[in-house]
């Protein structure tokens, strides 16, 4: 059967409306503890880009660039590290702290911090903060880190420099704050701690969440932290784990955004780190296809999560050069296909959608066949409207069909479409009523990924 593709006409007003209107900052948590809500009590997706050296790469002139690319792009959000390592320095030549003191921040770098922040407020952007990068293999200021800078300054001297973060920058209203990076707090638990506690003193109503290694959540570690505001999933995939991590621990993300909705104490959470985006000429690593960068948003987003955050290999912001043969600079790879257009339609689809109301479909009440195989990559996610009303679902292997039981709607009448997650277009409606089971597949050719909406009339 032959649909024909039409463009969605909503989508692009509503992400042109996201784009144009600002959010009422600080956020804070929703009534049922499951997203976030501005001030005015309007949602908020969570829809970040992981540009986390922009502090410390690029000029604020550069700065402006980047920001402004990726809200174009439609991004909201930018996670960042104020710093990411004790010896770098910014363009101008300067450290965060002077001589590894937390009771000793440079004041010319902690300005350039502070321009950064008050251009992404000028532009509507949220920024997620990682103070100082604990690290995963010693590269930061964490354990086994050139200086351990956490251990070396000790639970007081943390403390105090949390209570300057608050102090410093608690006039804006624009951010939330990530404790850690890249790693479970093990022996400097307590320097972490007394940061958070600090920062927390200072600012008590910006959100704040914890940054751990793979596979863990903020909650694994921290779940009843009077500081803690909301969680973050991270973790990879089951078939390479990553090489610093258990192999027997590894989760895909569907899995851990299930158990993490499943927590008896409930708060919203992301997904703060998975693949990215990239050909693996800079980096072997954690390095995926656009295909598996839009599958892991997805699978977030219809597994209860609030938000997500995208990865790329331009991370660190890189200049011009060579790897393997390619020519690559931070400019070029903000255009990778899966940052510059495929997260743009993630946001499109669900803005356009009553995207806070959806509840996994964990028990197969709905989608009742076809949904793969838990464990597996071909996994489908499927969520339904708490009013029964709209049902999402992701197919990330578009080979067969998926039964849906139409009678778990409300509606008399029922409208199927596909959406096109590497187009951000819909196939022509069809409409049935909410009799019976009824199978549904993808518009051909049947290549890579699609997602099925069904809403009642």
């Amino acid at each position: 059967m032959r649909l024909l593709l039409l463009l969605l006409l909503f989508a692009p007003v509503a992400l042109a409306q996201s784009l144009t209107t600002k959010p009422v900052f600080p956020l804070k948590v929703s009534d049922n503890g499951r997203y976030f809500v501005d001030q005015s009590g309007k949602p908020f997706l969570y829809h970040a880009d992981t540009g986390w050296q922009v502090f410390s790469r690029l000029t604020t002139a550069e700065t402006r660039e980047y920001f402004i690319t990726r809200k174009q792009q439609g991004f909201n959000t930018i996670q960042v590290q104020l710093s990411m390592n004790p010896d770098s320095v910014n363009r101008a030549g300067h450290r965060a702290l002077i001589n590894y003191d937390f009771t000793r921040p440079d004041e010319n770098y902690f300005a350039q911090v502070e321009r950064g922040i008050q251009l992404a407020d000028s532009l509507g952007l949220l920024l997620n903060i990682t103070p100082f990068w604990i690290g995963c293999c010693g590269e930061a200021y964490g354990i086994g880190g050139k200086h351990e800078v956490y251990k070396a300054n000790g639970p007081a001297k943390a403390r105090q420099m949390g209570m300057y973060l608050g102090e410093r920058f608690g006039k804006y209203k624009n951010l939330t704050w990530n404790l850690g990076g890249d790693n479970d707090p093990k022996s400097i638990r307590a320097e972490i701690v007394a940061l958070a506690e600090g920062l927390h003193a200072a600012l008590p109503g910006q959100l704040k969440t914890y940054h751990a290694s793979p596979p863990h959540s903020s909650t694994d570690l921290f779940q009843y932290a009077p500081w803690l505001g909301f969680s973050m999933i991270y973790t990879y995939w089951r078939e390479k784990p990553n090489e610093w991590t258990d192999p027997q621990h590894q989760k895909h993300v569907y899995e851990a955004a299930l158990e993490e909705y499943n927590k008896s104490d409930r708060m919203p959470f992301i997904l703060g780190e998975s693949q990215y985006e990239g050909d693996g000429s800079r980096y072997a690593n954690d390095i995926g296809t656009p295909q598996q960068v839009r599958r892991q948003a997805y699978w977030t987003m219809l597994c209860g999560g609030a938000g997500h955050a995208y990865g790329h290999e331009g991370w660190d912001f890189p200049k011009l050069g060579t790897a393997k043969g390619r020519a690559y600079d931070w400019r070029t790879i903000l255009q990778y296909p899966g940052g510059a257009q495929h997260m743009g339609h993630v946001r499109r689809l669900f803005e356009a959608l009553p995207w806070w109301t959806l509840q996994p479909d964990q028990r197969h009440t709905v989608l009742v066949s076809g949904y793969g195989e838990f464990m597996k990559d071909n996994y489908v996610a499927a969520a339904m409207s708490e009013d029964k009303t709209l049902l999402v679902a992701y197919l990330p292997r578009a080979t067969n069909a998926v039964g849906v039981d139409l009678s778990q709607f409300k509606k008399t009448q029922l409208s199927i479409r596909w959406y096109d997650p590497r187009t951000g277009q819909y196939s022509q409606p069809t409409s049935l009523p909410n009799q019976g089971l009824k199978k549904f597949s993808p518009p051909l050719p049947m290549q890579d990924d699609w997602v099925l909406v069904v809403k009642g009339e």
